[in-house]
Parts: structure tokens; sequence; C-alpha cells
């Protein structure tokens, strides 16, 4: 490779960096806050699931209207909209302590963060097609990276410059924009490699490996937003302080990190990701049992094995989307029907866990039915043999 295109490859690799950084913090900076955002606007727990529940919704409803655009205005462009979409939204939550700019600023944000995740892995196949794994992982990194960062920061950022939360949440938004800065320079002087445009898929509704394909993609991400939404407020309950629990919340986030790069390269190795699949499904379940029943048992440990479980089981399952499928194009219809489909499932798992908590009086419950869902999800992961395709 040239010197020059080496230098456009590492500036590539950084935008696309930093795209990915911004695609969860708009999610991850509400939960340290969620028992200060409830008791100022008087929201139900229900209520306050939503607020992480309407972002996977969008990721569900509106990844086809990524493609859509893309085939409008281009790949990179498009990306360059979600940017916009997900800054200004992220910024309107902090119009005030109110319910509509919070909820309607979060709508916007969760339709650019469909968008943008949507295209960005098109993105890397197509400026790295000589390692999209490697891009691929640091791009998965980058997701839990961000979110680790929000998560843990936000509300040392509120102490620190004395400032309300609504301004708090809002704030990431000019990460989201400094990263459209940067990104539309660089891929807009530069011509995009040649592929074909995005469009209408027709997905593989009548496989029933795509459907235990979808439904594991589903119940993996609905234990993990269920768990980043609650995780704090189950510690604030106990009398923890705010920023303690994002601590906590923040250890969760980066162990992620660690096991979403390690474990599909194991699985690989070994050519049968089940063994795998079931140590981190596993080991979500369980914490999530230690959670509901003996939260301050040894909570750093809880929530260190759970970011190990949750990394692991979201890699394998971006993994099983490409192992799954024969062909590139059954890769795309396989993944198109599981975000559709998966992230729609997925965000019940804040609201259900609020509703329960609502009906229960604690947090042993929602907790503990997470557990049980573990379970299921264990089961749909391991029926996925090596061999099968949609």
């Amino acid at each position: 490779m040239s010197k020059t295109l080496e230098v456009r490859a590492g500036w590539l690799l950084v935008v696309v960096m930093g795209v990915a950084l911004n695609l969860r913090p708009a999610i991850a900076a509400v939960p340290p806050l969620l028992d200060t955002i409830q008791s100022d606007l008087g929201l139900s727990a229900t209520g306050a699931g939503l607020l992480t529940a309407l972002p996977v919704v969008c990721m569900g409803l509106f990844a086809p209207a990524g493609a859509a655009l893309a085939r409008r205005v281009g790949r990179e462009a498009a990306v360059s909209c979600a940017l916009a979409l997900l800054g200004v939204g992220t910024l309107v939550r902090g119009a005030g302590a109110s319910a509509v700019p919070l909820y309607a600023g979060t709508v916007v944000a969760g339709v650019g963060i469909a968008i943008g995740g949507v295209l960005l892995p098109g993105v890397v196949k197509a400026w790295f097609p000589d390692r999209p794994g490697t891009v691929t992982g640091l791009y998965t990194a980058g997701l839990v990276a961000g979110a680790t960062v929000a998560s843990a920061a936000t509300v040392p950022l509120m102490d620190a410059l004395g400032i309300g939360w609504p301004t708090a949440i809002a704030a990431w938004g000019l990460l989201a924009l400094a990263a459209l800065a940067a990104w539309a320079p660089v891929t807009g002087r530069l011509r995009a490699p040649a592929g074909p445009a995005p469009g209408r898929l027709r997905l593989p509704w009548g496989s029933g490996v795509a459907w235990r394909a979808t439904l594991y993609m589903g119940f993996q991400s609905l234990l993990y937003y269920a768990a980043l939404t609650w995780l704090s407020p189950l510690y604030l309950a106990a009398g923890w302080s705010a920023g303690r629990a994002g601590l906590l919340l923040g250890l969760f986030s980066v162990t992620q990190i660690f096991s979403a790069l390690a474990v599909p390269a194991l699985a690989d190795r070994g050519g049968d990701h089940r063994p795998w699949l079931a140590v981190c499904v596993g080991t979500v379940t369980a914490m999530l049992a230690a959670l509901g029943l003996a939260p301050e048992a040894a909570p750093w440990l809880w929530a260190t094995l759970l970011g190990l479980g949750v990394g692991g089981m979201f890699a394998l399952a971006l993994t099983l989307l490409v192992k799954l499928a024969p062909t590139p194009a059954a890769a795309a219809r396989l993944s198109g029907m599981a975000l559709l489909v998966g992230y729609l499932l997925a965000a019940t798992g804040p609201v259900l866990a609020g509703a329960l908590y609502d009906a229960a009086g604690s947090y042993r419950v929602p907790f503990l039915v997470l557990a049980g869902i573990g379970v299921a999800t264990l089961a749909v992961g391991v029926s996925l043999r090596p061999g099968d395709r949609v």
C-alpha cells in the first residue's frame, strides 16, 4: 500500500470510529440519572423505561429508511444525515426539565442512531475490503466504548460543571456534531468505492434458521438494554450515590469491550460458536439472578461478569448473521430481518422491567424475570448449529 493510501485509510478509520463512538451515548447517558429524571418529571418506572426503549424501537423501525436514504443521496452523505439527526436530537433534550423535549429529542436521536447503525457496516466493507473483520471489531468496540464513557462520565460532568440533568444528557450531542464536522470533509473529498446501491430486501420470513437467529438477536439485546437501564436505579434504590452507581454502570460497559473482541476470535478458532455462546449467555443469566436475589453481596463482581457476558453474546449475535448466510446478499437479508424484528423485541426489555417494578415495588421480580428470559436466550442460541444456513 502506498503512503497516500495508508494516510487515506488512517483518516477513514478515525472518522469511522468517531461515528461508532457516537451511536450509544444518547442511550447510555440516561440510566445514571434516571432516578433524578423520574423524580423531577413524576415519571413511573414504565415511563422511565421508555427513555431507553424509544431509541431501540427506532433502531428497528427506521433501519429500512437508512437504505432508502443511502440510495437517494449516497452512503456517506446518509451517514452525515444520521449524525446531524443524532446531534440535534440529543441537544433538543436539553431544552428544559420537561417531558416534551426529552421524549421528542430521544426519538429524533433514535432515528439518527438507526440510520447510522444500519449504514456504517456497509461503509466499513466498502472502504476496507481487505480487512472488514478487523475494522468491524474496532467498530463494535467503538460502540461499547461510547456507551462506557457516557454511562460513567455523565454524572461527574454534571457535578463538575454545576449543570442540571437536561444539559448533562444534551451535552453528548456536541460530540455527535464534532464527529459530523470530521466525517463530512474526509468522506466528501474521497471517491467512494463503487458498489451496488442499497435497495429493498426480501427478508427470509419463511426460514426457521432466520427466525431463530432473529430471536437470539432480539433476546440478547433485550437483556442488554434492560440491564443498561435498570442497573444504576437498582443501586440508587439501595442508597448508593448517583456517581457511584454511574461508575458501576461504566464498569459493566467497559468489560464488554474485552469480550466483544475476544469471544468471536476464540469461537472461530474452535469452529463451533455454541460452547462460547453457552458460557456468555449462561454468565449473563446467572448475574441477572444474582442482582435480583443478592445485589449487595458483590456488586462490582456482578457488574464485571455481567458485562463480560453481554459483550460476548452481542459479538456472537453479529457473527452469526454472517456465518448462517451462504452469500453476502443472504447476509444482508438476514441482518435486515434480525435488526427489524430483533430491536423491536429488544425495546420491550426496559419497559417490561419498569412495569414489573411498578407492579412489585422492588427490583427482585424484574431481574429474576430477565434471568428467565436469559434461559430462553440460551436455548435459542445453542439451537443454531455451525452448519445451519438461511
